[in-house]
């Protein structure tokens, strides 16, 4: 598995592409430039039915292909994991079918269109999202999830959704559950493994409450216990004592000087960077925790290879590369300019 996955990371699109691919005059160009490589049958389904979501959903699909393959090559005591990495694409269809019975049934808003943006065939569990996305009650939903772990999820937030008028409390606390699941199963593993996957997927976990803050601070203007429920434990670098100084700081960057400067020191060059506002100084915060990431990864391929650390990396690379290209697709049909685009990949 460390041959095959190595030589499928040598794969992935280079940053000249992607830089060649945000210089693009046109998403028409963007598909063609896309067409000599893996991802050329998006070209085919976009111009074929003029729909980018579709295109979207096909690199989603594929990339739950690329898990399960590696999974079908896996020793049995590392599918577990992998299992709960599946969950995550599981959670975010079931969030995405929810969503469209809250549109209809109590926002009272169109949400046909949604339907043809669904996941139907299954993933982990047998769930029929066809009774999701048509169903008339929270009841009917959790009826549909009924010997999954998201029953009783969505049966216990369900009056919540109903009395606040929004999804926020469930999503949450499905978020929890699959960072709680995955680390339950990399607690199975190794001792050397554990302590790998913990740290890469610790540097994650700090990366989504990080956009989480982001989100929170800039749109929601949410109390703190509110955004403190919502973050997910688990973090490698980041408390929870040092997320609620990033969310209440005005000199954000100050937070992180002492944990960057010890662990990742050719990173403090960047939180001298002059930003303004205070959305400028989360997003700077989010380069950052993109950069250490990045710096972990390469701290596992450059290392002993025979680790779970290597199936680990290749996700998070693969995860990197496909959200670039939806990144990319995105802003070229939004019309923004190239040099955004290239700040934004």
């Amino acid at each position: 598995i460390n041959a095959k996955l190595r030589a499928r990371i040598s794969n992935i699109l280079p940053d000249r592409v992607f830089r060649q691919l945000a210089r693009a005059p046109s998403l028409e160009a963007v598909l063609a430039l896309l067409r000599d490589t893996p991802f050329a049958r998006l070209e085919e389904i976009y111009s074929g039915t003029g729909d980018l979501r579709l295109a979207e959903l096909e690199l989603l699909k594929g990339e739950i292909e690329l898990y399960q393959n590696v999974k079908s090559h896996l020793h049995h005591s590392s599918v577990a994991l992998v299992d709960a990495l599946l969950c995550q694409f599981e959670i975010e269809n079931l969030k995405n079918a929810i969503r469209i019975y809250f549109d209809r049934n109590i926002r009272h808003r169109p949400a046909d269109a949604g339907v043809h943006y669904i996941l139907y065939e299954p993933i982990l569990h047998e769930i029929p999202f066809d009774v999701v996305v048509n169903a008339r009650s929270f009841d009917e939903i959790a009826g549909a999830c009924e010997g999954t772990p998201y029953s009783l999820i969505v049966k216990k937030y369900s009056h919540t959704v109903e009395s606040e008028g929004s999804l926020f409390r469930m999503e949450i606390a499905l978020d929890h559950f699959y960072y709680a699941s995955l680390l339950s199963a990399i607690e199975a593993l190794d001792r050397t493994d554990r302590a790998i996957a913990l740290r890469l997927v610790g540097v994650r976990i700090d990366l989504q409450n990080v956009g989480w803050i982001i989100r929170l601070r800039s749109f929601y203007d949410l109390p703190m216990e509110t955004v403190m429920a919502a973050i997910i434990p688990g973090g490698f670098n980041l408390n929870r004592a040092t997320i609620t100084e990033l969310y209440r700081a005005q000199n954000v960057t100050s937070v992180l000087h002492d944990f960057v400067k010890a662990r990742y020191p050719g990173l403090s060059a960047l939180l001298s960077s002059q930003v303004s506002d205070s959305a400028s100084r989360l997003l700077l915060i989010r380069r950052i925790m993109e950069e250490i990431l990045a710096q972990e990864v390469r701290r596992i391929l450059s290392g002993y290879p025979f680790t779970i650390g290597i199936i680990l990396a290749y996700f998070i690379l693969k995860n990197e590369e496909l959200d670039r290209i939806r990144v990319i697709l995105n802003a070229q049909q939004q019309g923004i300019q190239p040099q955004q685009i290239e700040s934004m990949i």
